[in-house]
């Protein structure tokens, strides 16, 4: 997933935040009637795109999150509520940054509109710590016994897993030892879910091929050998640039990583395309004597914030065919009353031409599905191109 200096980061683990996540189950229970998880046809929901759609709902944009769900479920396969931390082998919990208010509504939301249930899981523990318990057979059956309870617990239609300490932290020194765990503890886990009907999907970053070499993209996650045992896999096809002003998801990275995991994989049913609706704000360089205290980093935008920014600094964002992306510069005045400087910003970002764009690649690549990073970045721009049929 995406983190930036506007965006609360998932944090490291923390104390269990117990009332929350046992009074979200408390209303899960009370607004059910068993298997109420399973989708369901009403023929007054909105209609459902040309291609199956998936939607991440991180805790932090949930303000804006809650309407454009309430309005979209209809059209949703599955959605991933996104602020639920594996934090042990045995422990699970609400991220202690997410707020009561608007948790339980989202639940709501989706039972009302039939739509899948697949809470993501975070790894935020340190790093190589989650490396260490599914290295451990006894550690990594608790650790599934452990999500397999969980899911039982909100009966919900399925679990993502994202666990990206292996790929950002722990180092690629350690992949090829974590490499065969990584696909022992993903065969443990869909096998338990199975038992109780339920489905996994893992969000992973891309890989370019089905290597093992500094070309190959993030092989810890062994597409190919997990194939078997997952629903789905989402393909993280973003963030591209991190630490330097580029595009977020350029054309030509997205196709590669398609092509990539069906390579590794030989099987376009298992694969999900997720599809970025934001973007970022670099600083690029400074003029005269900046206060240092004063300067803004790495900040972000969604799609749905963009044009406030666009706004505010007069500027005019041009389209790039090449990355299927905007992008647009300005100046930022930055003082601290004594010193004055202007720092360049520049930003790149996705909007609802560029969602089009790689909708039309997983089609073409006829993938099962895309999924939409996420809920509450996404304006009616956004949403006229996953559902083009439907007037914003």
């Amino acid at each position: 997933m995406t983190s930036t200096d506007e965006i609360p980061v998932v944090g490291p683990a923390a104390k269990q935040h117990r009332g929350v996540l046992f009074g979200l189950i408390s209303v899960l229970i009370a607004v059910s009637a068993g298997g109420f998880w399973l989708t369901r046809e009403d023929p007054s929901s909105p209609p459902k795109p040309d291609i199956p759609l998936d939607a991440w709902a991180p805790y932090w944009a949930l303000d804006d999150a809650l309407p454009e769900f309430e309005q979209r479920a209809g059209s949703l396969r599955d959605v991933s509520p996104f602020w639920f931390n594996a934090t042990g082998a045995n422990s699970i919990e609400i991220d202690t940054n997410a707020l009561d208010e608007g948790l339980d509504e989202f639940f709501e939301i989706a039972v009302e509109a039939g739509v899948n249930v697949v809470p993501s899981i975070i790894d935020a523990m340190p790093a190589g710590a989650m490396a260490a318990i599914i290295a451990d057979p006894v550690s990594r059956t608790q650790h599934v016994d452990t999500i397999r309870s969980f899911a039982a617990d909100l009966d919900v239609a399925g679990i993502d897993i994202d666990y990206e300490q292996f790929a950002f932290a722990d180092g690629r020194d350690t992949w090829a030892t974590t490499r065969p765990n990584w696909v022992a503890f993903i065969a443990e886990l869909g096998a338990a879910l199975r038992i109780d009907n339920r489905t996994l999907t893992v969000s992973i970053p891309p890989v370019y091929d089905a290597g093992q070499t500094a070309d190959s993209g993030y092989w810890v996650y062994d597409y190919g050998a997990i194939a078997p045992h997952v629903d789905r896999i989402r393909i993280m096809a973003y963030d591209f640039s991190v630490s330097k002003a580029g595009p977020i998801a350029p054309l030509n990275f997205v196709e590669r990583s398609i092509i990539g995991a069906i390579d590794a994989t030989g099987d376009p049913e298992k694969l999900v395309l997720g599809l970025p609706a934001y973007g970022r704000n670099w600083p690029y360089g400074e003029t005269e004597s900046c206060p240092a205290s004063e300067l803004q980093g790495r900040t972000s935008v969604t799609a749905r914030s963009v044009d406030a920014l666009l706004e505010l600094r007069g500027a005019v964002p041009v389209f790039v065919p090449e990355t299927g992306e905007y992008t647009f510069d300005y100046d930022l005045e930055v003082t601290d009353g004594i010193l004055t400087c202007t720092q360049g910003r520049r930003v790149h970002f996705v909007d609802g031409d560029g969602v089009r764009l790689r909708m039309d690649l997983a089609r073409q690549y006829r993938l099962n599905g895309v999924s939409l990073w996420a809920l509450g970045f996404g304006d009616d721009d956004v949403w006229a191109e996953i559902l083009p049929t439907v007037t914003p």
